[in-house]
């Protein structure tokens, strides 16, 4: 048995016994530090020792000997060999497109997180979304006199978010429903109203407020033809409005037919009244009030709205109206019921 001592080239003494067959190793060895094969070298150190006297036959020795790693090898040597690569395994596809998106929250915890729903402030909120529009539309209407049947959705849109938010996503039908009705109330009340008030406009009534202007300029006109109120100046008067009563081209007026009953009556009831115009005493209403005239009115006027509210109703029951009305309900319902 033969201890044999080999230094690799990383600069590690290792050493071993062993018995020659040969003159050659019977086993591998290697580096157990870089585990370079060492065999080559220790075969070279065998050729080199001296040939042993002949004994006898020995037992057979193991193909496998102890290294026994020298203490004086350098410990600053290269570094190890890297540790052996883990096995490559398969690696699972990505998932689709769709499938990475995150899954929507649900509604139950969108719900905790505004406050617990409620039905009464989800009505409130579809009033005033119903109110703030309809004052918008009504606005848009009256004095920028745009007709777009579509600024009906607009009504609609602002109710459903109001019953929406107000209500923190309460979104029951009924709440839906409430909702619809009062942006199709208010709708058509805007509309009643700027119909009314363009109906107005179009309607002359000047002829009311004509007939006290045209009486105080006539009393005025009285006054200068009979300033102290003398019979003659009144026998005078009467005798020219009679002769302009008559129509006769050319006639000229007749004195002597005005009776002194007929200058009593003027002095007593008609002569007071022109005066009291032409002073100002009667005011405008008072002169109404006198003559009927706020009756007058009011009779032509229950007369005109008559007639206004059956061309409104026509206009209202158009096709495109009652598709811009059927347009706001559907939106506010819908935006009110997270449907």
């Amino acid at each position: 048995m033969i201890e044999l001592k080999v230094q690799c080239d990383c600069g590690q003494k290792y050493k071993f016994d062993v018995e020659p067959v040969n003159g050659q190793m019977p086993f591998t060895v290697a580096c157990p530090v870089c585990g370079v094969d060492g065999t080559e070298k220790a075969n070279g150190l065998l050729q080199q020792l001296p040939p042993e006297p002949a004994t006898q036959p020995s037992k057979p020795v193991a193909l496998q000997a102890r290294l026994r790693i020298s203490s004086s090898a350098p410990q600053t040597t290269s570094p190890p060999p890297p540790p052996p690569l883990a096995p490559v395994t398969a690696v699972a596809p990505p998932p689709p497109i769709g499938a990475m998106r995150p899954a929507p929250a649900p509604a139950a915890a969108a719900k905790k997180d505004r406050g617990k729903p409620s039905f009464g402030l989800g009505l409130l909120g579809g009033a005033l979304g119903t109110l703030v529009g309809t004052l918008l539309y009504y606005l848009i209407f009256h004095f920028l006199g745009f007709r777009l049947k579509l600024l009906a959705v607009g009504v609609g849109a602002l109710a459903g978010w109001g019953a929406e938010y107000l209500g923190r996503g309460e979104g029951s039908k009924e709440l839906g429903g409430l909702t619809a009705i009062f942006v199709l109330a208010g709708i058509i009340g805007a509309q009643y109203l700027v119909a009314l008030s363009w109906w107005h406009k179009a309607v002359p009534s000047s002829m009311f407020n004509s007939a006290y202007t045209n009486s105080v300029i006539e009393a005025r006109a009285v006054i200068k033809a009979v300033p102290t109120g003398s019979d003659e100046e009144i026998r005078n008067y009467l005798a020219q409005e009679q002769a302009g009563e008559d129509g006769e081209v050319g006639a000229k007026p007749n004195p002597a037919s005005i009776t002194k009953e007929d200058i009593k009556e003027f002095r007593e009831k008609d002569l007071p009244q022109f005066q009291d115009l032409a002073s100002g005493k009667i005011t405008h209403e008072q002169y109404n009030a006198i003559h009927g005239v706020n009756t007058i009115r009011e009779q032509s006027q229950d007369s005109e709205e008559g007639t206004f509210k059956a061309v409104f109703l026509l206009l209202l029951l158009s096709r495109s109206n009652l598709v811009s009305l059927c347009l706001a309900a559907g939106l506010a319902f819908k935006m009110s019921t997270n449907a």
